[in-house]
């Protein structure tokens, strides 16, 4: 799983008090596109960096008090509305060998997935954690007249783990892309400490990697 350690990136913007983390990425060449969420992004790509790993062992400990990064100059390259997708370039390379971008037409309803991400990076707390559970259901999602495939995954996400790996252990590919709470968005509402009740529950989704092979 070390390899999780050099392709999962945050992704974040230069902010005239340092680097804002925003979300998760992942590397999908070797010339430096990442893929990542449009939401990740948000509407102003300008100052857009990742920040280069900081561990090369997932066993390691991961000192929280260390804030030390090196950010690396980020670029829009594609960005997808629709599937709320973006691929960016950063000014890196990575030699080794990069898992294959698969479909969630290969896995099965139960069949295990791992997740890789920064799931407290929008907190100002950059750990990679890794997470298992199963594929609960496939679902065609609409968008302006649009079908797209997601899966639901058995897990609840927070905020920083959109952009981040699904992977299956079975095809050792990256099958999906995390999107969210599988949350109805119906507006309004309230607010508990900045938590949407709507999201307290154990369903997220993910959107089919395939659609990452378009845009490269």
């Amino acid at each position: 799983m070390n390899i999780f350690t050099q392709i999962v990136v945050v992704v974040g913007k230069i902010t005239p008090n340092g680097v804002s983390m925003l979300g998760t990425g992942f590397i999908i060449s070797n010339d430096g596109k990442i893929a990542t969420t449009k939401h990740v992004v948000g509407s102003d790509p300008s100052n857009l960096v990742i920040l280069a790993p900081h561990i090369t062992d997932i066993n390691s400990y991961q000192d929280t008090s260390d804030t030390r990064c090196t950010p690396v100059q980020t670029t829009v390259l594609e960005m997808d509305p629709i599937k709320d997708l973006c691929v960016l370039k950063a000014d890196i390379t990575f030699s080794g060998t990069l898992p294959q971008l698969g479909s969630f037409d290969e896995v099965n309803i139960g069949e295990k997935v791992g997740i890789f991400g920064y799931p407290h990076c929008v907190a100002g707390r950059r750990v990679l954690t890794f997470q298992e559970t199963e594929i609960g259901a496939k679902v065609l999602l609409e968008s302006n007249s649009i079908k797209s495939k997601h899966a639901v995954i058995n897990t609840q996400a927070r905020p920083g783990q959109s952009g981040g790996i699904i992977f299956s252990p079975k095809l050792g590919k990256v099958i999906g892309i995390l999107v969210g709470a599988y949350a109805p968005n119906q507006g309004g509402g309230i607010s508990l400490g900045g938590i949407n009740p709507q999201e307290l529950h154990q369903t997220t989704h993910c959107i089919s990697a395939e659609y990452i092979n378009d845009m490269i």
